[in-house]
């Protein structure tokens, strides 16, 4: 049962994932400096095109991100337009009926939260520091030959391809947990609003009529509106003219 929890919290980014995991399987100091320098630039071809598609890889998550990010943000709004409508279709349904409502109301939204908070941890600039070949080894190697020009430019490559398929693999955890949130939110959806239209169709409302018991009879009523009419016609007409106010009293 808990090990079941777990992998549904870990599932959903619940549990922090490890910063300093460490996926290297080797180490770019190996690299022996070669003094074949057709070797050397096949390496180095190699290892760009490593890094190119790590590049790429990591454009893909990003923009993936941003589209989640995107459409939550939308959907959380016509979730927020559904809430008044729920409050005002629910007067009479029974307190269990409210209750497992509001229940799927209140995960529905946490869950499009928590995708929200998984897909901007990608944002968060200062936990991704990328590594790359530093331009300074064209200046600091300019005297030296070729050969060890090279050998420094792979041992950079090497590192940053460790370096940044960490933070890329890290990132497509993130959106993967925001996904499955994303998935569990919109599940969570279908199943309020099909349990809210069939609460609406099958669950007898209350009776709205309002019920006069005992009402109270008036009589002489017509005689008592000739008498009302009769005197607010003997009564007094302003009337406005352009230079002087003239009372008028009228009778019939």
């Amino acid at each position: 049962m808990l090990k079941g929890l777990k992998k549904i919290f870990q599932s959903l980014g619940l549990r922090a994932i490890d910063m300093n995991s460490s996926l290297a399987a080797y180490n770019a100091g190996d690299y022996l400096q070669l003094t074949d320098k057709e070797k050397s630039e096949a390496h180095l071809t190699f290892l760009n095109k490593l890094n190119e598609e790590e590049n790429g890889r990591l454009t893909l998550i990003e923009a993936k991100t941003s589209q989640l990010i995107a459409q939550t943000g939308i959907i959380f709004s016509l979730l927020s337009l559904f809430v008044p409508l729920l409050i005002d279709k629910v007067t009479g349904i029974p307190v269990w009926i409210k209750a497992v409502l509001l229940l799927l109301l209140l995960l529905a939204f946490f869950c499009y939260v928590l995708t929200i908070s998984n897909a901007l941890k990608n944002f968060k600039i200062t936990n991704f520091k990328y590594s790359s070949p530093s331009p300074k080894n064209v200046i600091k190697l300019q005297d030296k030959p070729v050969s060890e020009f090279y050998h420094e430019v792979i041992q950079d490559l090497l590192h940053g391809l460790q370096v940044n398929k960490k933070l890329n693999n890290i990132k497509a955890t993130n959106l993967l947990h925001s996904y499955n949130s994303f998935k569990t939110a919109n599940a969570l959806t279908a199943i309020l609003v099909s349990f809210f239209c069939i609460a609406l169709l099958f669950i007898k409302q209350p009776d709205s009529t309002i019920t006069i018991k005992n009402p109270i009879k008036v009589e002489h009523l017509d005689s008592a509106i000739q008498v009302v009419k009769k005197t607010m016609d003997k009564q007094p007409i302003i009337q406005l003219k352009a230079d002087t106010l003239k009372l008028k009293h009228i009778n019939h």
